[in-house]
């Protein structure tokens, strides 16, 4: 399977699903970030 998970800032995919992230990513599906700021303030 492939995954895209967006997230509007680094870290945000972390907190929101890093655990179905670690999941999907274990049973070696194809799992992608794409992170839409640069995360500076």
């Amino acid at each position: 399977m492939r995954i895209l998970v967006i997230a509007p800032h680094p870290d945000d995919e972390v907190y929101g699903c890093g655990g179905t992230i670690a999941k999907y990513t274990k049973q070696c599906n194809d799992v992608h970030l794409l992170i839409m700021t640069q995360g500076y303030d």
